[in-house]
């Protein structure tokens, strides 16, 4: 892929950042793979690449989760269901919207829970 970058930065930058994000989420290297996540979204942005940004925000929002870090994830994934509507992926934003939801629910319990 970084070969692929030096012929195309304009159509690879964004995978490049999305799957370095991955790879630091899986050994663990948090701060990194925010960052990666982050500039992903970014240049996916910048390019508008609406569909891969999306992809990147929705990602980086179930990292975010995963993480304990609620409010910031819905955050995230509620920028990436928008990007998906105005794509027109119409399908992958309601199944978005119904992680958010459980993702809500799961949150609300485990407070109730530990009151």
């Amino acid at each position: 892929m970084t070969q692929l970058l030096e012929y195309s930065p304009w159509n690879f930058e964004n995978k490049l950042d999305l799957l370095q994000a991955e790879l630091h989420y899986l050994n663990n290297h948090h701060n990194m793979a925010e960052l990666s996540y982050q500039a992903s979204i970014v240049s996916a942005r910048k390019h508008r690449f609406y569909h891969e940004e999306a992809l990147a925000c929705e990602l980086y929002g179930i990292y975010l989760v995963e993480n304990k870090m609620i409010a910031k994830g819905l955050e995230q994934l509620q920028n990436a269901r928008e990007k998906y509507v105005k794509w027109g992926a119409m399908k992958k934003a309601d199944d978005v919207k119904d992680f958010m939801d459980l993702a809500s629910q799961t949150t609300n319990y485990l407070w109730k829970a530990s009151r």
